[in-house]
């Protein structure tokens, strides 16, 4: 018996799993009697709990799921998509050690304390809170649609509407492989622009599912609240340790299915071209080149500055912090190799079948998986993206009631900020369902992301490293990243004049490009090859691509003349670019994407450094009291911790002695024989990783 295209089995997994969740918020909520229980745990966990809960923090399906799509779409270099962390992680080993030395608990009271500002904390609070409304879309945004994928209708039950746009895609596909082997006419090329541009309104699909969206963002956003509410830390851990199990089912599930039903990783290579098996994209199409990766490594980082004070202070010591933090890292870099192959397992299976790639997690699940391991995958969706938000949502949190709450009502009391702080995690996770509507690719949302990050993550680098940093100068900085960066891209697209400019609304120049490639059986079929390996030459068109905006469309696809219209985010960062001269109708998608996080990562260093060098520096005393923090290894003990802190704020030369720079304002600390084996042995780690990709995609080429 099926309901809405699952089995009664399936529906009953997915009861499970999510009552387990309740079970344990109900049990946890016990635990809770103050706000750093709530926020932190008690700061009480040890180094397994602590990887547990960095895993889970780390990993969502919307990370799984947009591997693969960035995979289907652009090849193995699509992995980058997530897996520029990878690059990030030794830099975990001393950053997660920072963050638990703070002894801060919500994300603003390094403004408050340090810069000596409820302005910046207050500033910085808001700005999480709008930021992770706009980031939690990501989760909505790939469970809904993997959600879709599962519960597929079949034609028989489609409405003519719904038929017309499955038909529209049918000739779409068929128009494109006419175009890709140059037998295209004039008049067809008409139509498949207007197929084209119909796919962009959405009126073109490869297949209507049973889902409404809205009641299932509804009820997703409900039960995680649900759960983190009742339980705070206490209960995203535990509940990580379950869903940690899960999202290793999800990651490996698909692949012995998937190459089974390829013919073993022989067929897997005969069906995917080789350019799809190149780990950095090289041609002028691909959006994931060596240069555009390594930018986003750098904004990455950048943006993961140490100022995750709940999930990040929860450890109980440095050790139990560093070790954790690394460990959870790791496991969740081993699992995306998994997601990388599952999505190349996707291209040799559904090569130009799916209208939206998005859909492939999904679809592998309904079409590999069989009844009861269909609601398990689901389930390990579900899982994977709730066992993110946990952790993330109780930073939100914190950061309205100790930043903006309690500067404005400082007598409130511990049972009145408990009471604030669970409302604002139900009112965050349910507002991130307008901007899941608003934005319909991931990719999109990925790199604004990791643009705003750049807004607060220098000054939160710079402010553990120079002393001589000052207020206003992150008060100037953070003021004109926002505008830059978050105000203009949002306003420009509200108005209709500047949304039709012809200035605003050009292209990059379109191109065919010739590659030289191994023949797959598909050119054996097609008669442009004789045996499958043979060296073919293929032309490939690189189309224009929108450079100010996300998308270009015509408003009347109908016509070619019509006027053309802006979509999406608003690239100020390119425009301003463009005005200094750079000709930037000749960048690739990759050239473009990369100017503009170059400019992301230059500018607030610049603005940083200048202001603060012609700007008093902040009070002595706040200063020795931050920096004796930082320079003081975290203890179990908290009696103990606070005597070895205050022993350095007495006596300021046992911070100069641990300095790598003494008597400056460089504040680097002298790294001990353990802190350099260890950051070496995690870019072994790194290595090895690398060299697992390397291994796994040539084997059985």
């Amino acid at each position: 018996m099926k309901f809405y295209g699952l089995s009664i089995i399936d529906w009953g997994i997915i009861a499970l799993y999510l009552g387990a969740l309740i079970v344990i918020g109900r049990w946890t909520r016990k635990k809770v009697k103050t706000t750093s229980d709530f926020f932190q745990a008690g700061r009480s966990f040890g180094k397994v709990m602590t990887s547990f809960l960095n895993f889970g923090n780390m990993v969502s399906a919307d990370q799984a799921a947009g591997v693969t799509r960035e995979i289907y779409r652009q090849g193995l270099s699509g992995v980058w998509f997530q897996n520029l962390v990878l690059f990030i992680t030794p830099f975990y080993w001393f950053s997660s050690v920072l963050q638990r030395r703070a002894r801060y608990v919500a994300p603003g009271d390094i403004y408050e304390h340090r810069f000596q500002s409820k302005f910046l904390s207050g500033l910085f609070a808001v700005y999480l809170l709008l930021s992770a409304i706009y980031g939690s879309s990501l989760g909505y945004l790939i469970t809904g649609k993997t959600m879709q994928a599962v519960l597929v209708k079949p034609e028989t039950e489609c409405t003519s509407d719904e038929k017309a746009c499955i038909m529209r895609f049918r000739e779409m596909k068929s128009l494109e492989a006419k175009q890709s082997g140059d037998q295209i006419s004039t008049g067809e090329v008409l139509r498949l622009d207007y197929l084209h541009e119909l796919e962009k309104k959405g009126e073109v699909k490869a297949s209507i599912s049973y889902i409404d969206l809205t009641s299932f963002y509804i009820l997703y956003g409900l039960v995680t609240a649900a759960y983190v509410i009742m339980g705070g830390l206490f209960a995203a851990a535990y509940t990580d340790v379950l869903q940690g199990i899960m999202i290793f089912f999800l990651s490996t599930a698909l692949i012995p299915v998937g190459l089974h039903a390829l013919g073993g990783f022989a067929g897997l290579h005969a069906k995917v071209p080789d350019a799809m098996f190149n780990l950095f994209g090289s041609s002028a199409g691909s959006e994931y080149t060596w240069y555009f990766v390594l930018t986003m490594v750098i904004v990455n980082l950048i943006g993961l500055a140490p100022r995750n004070f709940t999930v990040g202070g929860s450890a109980k010591d440095d050790s139990s912090a560093r070790i954790g933090m690394v460990t959870g890292a790791f496991a969740k870099r081993l699992i995306i190799i998994g997601w990388a192959l599952t999505g190349v397992i996707a291209v040799g299976l559904y090569a130009d079948k799916l209208s939206d790639a998005t859909f492939i997690w999904g679809t592998m699940t309904l079409d590999l998986l069989g009844t009861g391991f269909v609601g398990l995958m689901l389930a390990s969706v579900l899982a994977a993206n709730m066992a993110s938000k946990a952790g993330s949502s109780l930073e939100w949190s914190a950061a309205f009631t100790k930043n903006i709450l309690l500067p404005l009502r400082p007598h409130t009391s511990e049972k009145r900020q408990l009471l604030v702080g669970r409302l604002v995690i139900f009112i965050v996770l349910i507002g991130g369902i307008g901007f899941a509507y608003a934005v319909d690719d991931i990719f999109v949302v990925f790199k604004y992301v990791l643009s705003i990050g750049t807004v607060v993550g220098p000054a939160l680098w710079l402010v553990y490293f120079w002393r001589r940093l000052s207020t206003k100068a992150v008060i100037v900085q953070m003021v004109l990243s926002i505008l830059i960066t978050v105000v203009v891209p949002n306003v420009i697209p509200a108005i209709g004049s500047l949304r039709q400019s012809e200035a605003l609304t050009v292209e990059t120049k379109a191109h065919t490009e010739i590659t030289t490639v191994r023949a797959k059986e598909s050119d054996v079929r097609n008669g442009t090859a004789r045996v499958v390996g043979e060296k073919i030459e293929k032309s490939v068109v690189v189309a224009p691509v929108a450079i100010y905006f996300e998308k270009v469309e015509r408003i009347d696809p109908k016509n070619p003349s019509s006027i053309r219209e802006g979509s999406g985010v608003f690239k100020f960062q390119l425009w301003l670019l463009g005005l200094c001269g750079l000709d930037l109708v000749n960048f690739s998608k990759a050239g473009l994407s990369t100017a503009s996080f170059a400019f992301d990562i230059i500018f607030p260093f610049v603005v940083l450094f200048l202001v603060s060098l012609l700007t008093k520096p902040n009070s002595k005393k706040v200063l020795e009291e931050f920096y004796a923090r930082v320079h003081t290894p975290s203890l179990s003990n908290r009696d103990l911790d606070k005597i070895e802190v205050q022993k350095r704020i007495d006596d300021p030369a046992l911070v100069e002695k641990s300095k790598m720079f003494p008597h400056t304002n460089w504040e680097f600390p002298r790294p001990t024989k353990f802190d350099l084996w260890g950051f070496a042995a995690c870019w072994a780690g790194v290595a090895v990783i690398i060299g697992l990709y390397v291994i796994i995609m040539n084997f059985g080429s």
